[in-house]
């Protein structure tokens, strides 16, 4: 008996995404799906960042036997003469999946997907940030003609569910900056009153609150560091993440996201947000007072929610980047995701080309002050 064909329609309008709200989220829960997988979240992503920001909606979605067994939602918006297609998201620090049920996945069905979004959903440019190098996408991505950038990397993912307790996996641990599991925390509270608390939907002026002092922290340690992300100073993002913390839980009793602050005498030292997948969680953001930074208050609301994870047998994505807790954390489980930029038509390739000639040109200036400073200075 031959299978019955893939449908793949191209969903463009708001009112349509949201009518398939509930088979995304059945999709999501069979799927063991992602936290930034799940239709909330991208729900959101649209509602508080993409929509107002003059985004226009591309999601590929795929039926077999009129059920949805696929969805990759994506964008594409203008930037000066070029057009750009890129995932839906908040335009942070996202990866690039397609939600797949685990029934029907294949690498034709990715495969028909991918050649959906190029033939379907045309643009000059093509933004695919993290994509996972065990991912089919990332193969059909870095062989494509129009390939312009590739950049690679580490992220790691503590596989926590697999442990049986908290006691037994933080004997197995060796120490990080000296430290054992629990060291850092006691130090704190030889300083005086520690509290911590994981807020929920239900504190919705306090998850705001909480929030806006995480964002305040990271543009703190932007200013000083010179790595100031759009997103850091944008409010639509700010709304996006509180509108994520209050989202009712879901039909499971399951909130999307949580915020867990830690507290010294009454005061914040430490915030950390998460957000929920099915059986996985994701590091959002965090902040600290950096006050109190010799007695690590990120790194102690890190470690509990690590101990979350294995109490509530939830494998813990750490995120992208090399810091020396990620390894860690997920005893040396690291992977690497590369972000992508492609050329989909030949003015794509031109505002690579031009892009290229801007960045020499400043490099060439920026060379030319030195000289002229050397000079200045040797005359002195």
């Amino acid at each position: 008996m031959i299978a019955p064909a893939y449908r793949i329609d191209i969903i463009k309008t708001t009112e349509e995404f949201h009518a398939l709200a509930d088979e995304w989220q059945a999709l999501w829960r069979r799927a063991g799906g992602r936290h930034h997988e799940s239709f909330v979240t991208c729900w959101l992503s649209w509602e508080r960042v993409a929509k107002p920001i003059g985004r226009s909606l591309r999601i590929v979605a795929v039926r077999r036997d009129e059920r949805l067994i696929a969805v990759w939602p994506l964008v594409r918006s203008r930037n000066r003469l070029w057009t750009v297609l890129r995932p839906l998201s908040p335009e942070s620090a996202d990866y690039t999946t397609v939600l797949i049920d685990p029934e029907h996945v294949s690498v034709e069905l990715i495969e028909s997907i991918w050649r959906a979004a190029l033939e379907r959903c045309p643009s000059d440019i093509f933004l695919l940030p993290y994509l996972d190098h065990n991912d089919t996408l990332f193969r059909l991505a870095t062989t494509h003609h129009g390939l312009m950038t590739s950049k690679a990397h580490p992220y790691a993912i503590a596989r926590l569910s697999r442990e049986k307790d908290w006691e037994s996996f933080a004997a197995s641990l060796g120490t990080l900056s000296g430290k054992k599991p629990g060291a850092l925390l006691r130090r704190l509270e030889r300083q005086g009153k520690v509290e911590m608390r994981i807020l929920g939907p239900d504190d919705e002026e306090e998850n705001a609150r909480m929030i806006d002092w995480m964002l305040a922290c990271k543009r703190s340690w932007a200013e000083r560091v010179d790595k100031k992300g759009a997103w850091l100073y944008s409010q639509a993002f700010r709304d996006y993440l509180v509108a994520l913390a209050n989202h009712p839980a879901d039909s499971d009793g399951r909130p999307y996201a949580r915020v867990m602050v830690l507290m010294l005498d009454g005061a914040p030292v430490a915030a950390n947000m998460v957000g929920l997948g099915r059986s996985i969680m994701l590091g959002v953001m965090a902040g600290f007072d950096r006050d109190h930074s010799k007695l690590a208050p990120g790194a102690i609301t890190i470690e509990a929610w690590v101990r979350w994870a294995v109490e509530n047998g939830m494998d813990f994505d750490l995120g992208v980047g090399s810091e020396t807790f990620k390894p860690y954390w997920s005893k040396g489980n690291m992977s690497a995701a590369s972000s992508i930029q492609i050329a989909q038509s030949s003015w794509g390739r031109v505002a690579f080309a031009v892009n290229d000639g801007i960045s020499k040109l400043a490099a060439l200036r920026a060379e030319m002050r030195r000289g002229k400073a050397k000079v200045a200075s040797e005359k002195l």
